[in-house]
Formats: structure tokens, C-alpha cells, sequence
């Protein structure tokens, strides 16, 4: 069945658009932005408009990743909500950091999405590092300020040679983190209500938080100004 969105756009209202569009993507398993437009007969960027909308409703798209990936409705009862405590091994990251006070939240913005295409765009320079990329932010927090260290993570199998000079490496020890996928946008509040998830979490279950570097895990096809992100955070913990 084909659809003629821009076409009977001025019989439909906007809500009305949304629901046909939401009643398509809950009969297909995966989709792409492109499969939707085509079905439409609308571009790409009014697709993708148009599925930027249904997530200010609260309708959580979900990247597939891989050469067959694409876009799901997240169903709320589906295990990517869960927390969980996880072990991680030794790892070492290479990347650029910043320390930053809490107020300066603009400022942070701004500046995380800019060192991150200033990263990526030298991530062939670097030697040693995991492929496919395992593209890292590592936040350290203090009273007054944090550090913000956005980062990929190095082959622990492999020697790291010739660090760019403004580039810096840090080494993580074996540790538990308690993990959760954020599934919202970049705003800062939204980021912090994941963590505020993850904190209850761990003050019900029998763990303690560690003072050490918090991680989220971008996926491949991650974007740094991309709206709506998803990526695992991970909160080091301890048994209390």
C-alpha cells in the first residue's frame, strides 16, 4: 500500500498525520527513514521530520545497528529500559578532555559536539585503537566543576604510539558499573534523569557508587548532533 502524505496534507491535521504514520511503523519489525519516505512519497528530510515529531510523544525510535539495521518503536516492556550491574575489564581510552563548571552548562554544549568531530575526523591518525570504533565520554564529577573526556577506546592487545600532542590517554581498572541505554535527547536534564535512574537503582539493590569516571557508550552510527541519541551510560559501583 503506497501513501500520499503531501498530498492530502490539507484534509489531515497534524495529529492525524503522526497516527498513520505511528499505526505504519508498529506493523513493520525495522524500517529506515528512506523506506518510510519512499512509502510516503515525501523526501528524506520530511520523513525525517515528521518521525522527529512522534518522539516529542513520547514514541522512542530505536537504532538497529549493522549493515540491515535501521529504526524500531521501542516497546516500554523491552529489555533495553533495564538496569543492570555489569563487570567491565581494563580499558584504555584516547581522546581529548575538558574540565568544566557545573553552570556552565551552555558553554558544554557547545563544545562536547565540536571536539567530537574533531576527533572522529582523526581517528585514522591514531594507532592502536578498536575498530569497529567504541566511541566513549568520560565524565568525572566533583563538588564545583567536572571533567568531560571524549574518547575511543584503544586495543588493550596493541601498542598506542605517536598520541596527536593534544590528545591524552587514561587506563580504567576492572570494575562493576550499574548500566542503562539513554534512549531521550542530549539536553542535559534528560541526561541527568537517565542518572537519576541508575542512582535509585543502586541504593535499592545493594550497591554503592564509587567515586571514578562514569562511561556512555555511543554506538557506530552515532552523530554528535544528532537529536535524538541513544548510548549506554555505566555508574561504577562497589557491593556495599
Amino acid at each position: 500500500m503506497s501513501y500520499s502524505f503531501e498530498k492530502r496534507e490539507i484534509f489531515m491535521s497534524k495529529t492525524q498525520r503522526l497516527l498513520e504514520l505511528m499505526e505504519l511503523v508498529k506493523q513493520k519489525r525495522i524500517f529506515t527513514v528512506k523506506e518510510l519516505a519512499d512509502e510516503f512519497q515525501v523526501s528524506y528530510r520530511t520523513m525525517w521530520r515528521y518521525l522527529q515529531e512522534l518522539s516529542t510523544y513520547g514514541i522512542a525510535l530505536y537504532s538497529e545497528p549493522g549493515s540491515h539495521g535501521g529504526y524500531r518503536i521501542l516497546d516500554s516492556n523491552q529489555g533495553i529500559h533495564k538496569i543492570e550491574a555489569v563487570y567491565k575489564t581494563r580499558s584504555t581510552y584516547i581522546g581529548y578532555s575538558f574540565d568544566a563548571p557545573y553552570i556552565a552548562k551552555a558553554e558544554t554544549e557547545i563544545l562536547a559536539p565540536r571536539l567530537w568531530l574533531k576527533l572522529l575526523s582523526q581517528v585514522k591518525e591514531l594507532r592502536g585503537i578498536q575498530h569497529p570504533l567504541k566511541k566513549t565520554a568520560l565524565s568525572y564529577f566533583r563538588n564545583e566543576n567536572f571533567t568531560y573526556f571524549i574518547a575511543v577506546e584503544a586495543d588493550i592487545n596493541k601498542t598506542i604510539k605517536d598520541i596527536p600532542q593534544e590528545m591524552t590517554a587514561i587506563s580504567i581498572p576492572e570494575m562493576y558499573y550499574v548500566r542503562k541505554t539513554h534512549l531521550s535527547n542530549l539536553d542535559l536534564n534528560q541526561v541527568i534523569d537517565t542518572y537519576e535512574d541508575i542512582y535509585r537503582w543502586i541504593s535499592k539493590n545493594g550497591w554503592r557508587q564509587l567515586d571514578a569516571f562514569h562511561l556512555e557508550y555511543y554506538g557506530d552510527q552515532f552523530k554528535p548532533y544528532a537529536q535524538q541519541p541513544q548510548f549506554d551510560v555505566y555508574v561504577p559501583v562497589i557491593k556495599a
